[in-house]
């Protein structure tokens, strides 16, 4: 499936049009039209902009970590 990247100005990023996903969110099970990533699978839950926004800081980091690369 391909994503279609629509350009938010001002706003620093870019969100990626994800209704082809038919993504639905954790929380309220609100369909997901946008993103500002591409998910990669679909084990992660995703969250719309409200719930995400309620949401406690320290649960908002997102992403798979990554180790750190050795300087040779």
């Amino acid at each position: 499936m391909v994503a279609t990247v629509v350009a938010q100005e001002g706003k620093g990023w870019n969100m990626h049009d994800v209704r082809a996903f038919n993504l639905k969110c954790e929380s309220c099970g609100k369909e997901i039209e946008e993103l500002p990533f591409l998910p990669l699978t679909s084990s992660r839950p995703v969250y719309c902009r409200d719930c995400n926004s309620k949401r406690p800081a320290g649960k908002k980091k997102g992403g798979a970590k990554r180790p750190k690369r050795r300087r040779r």
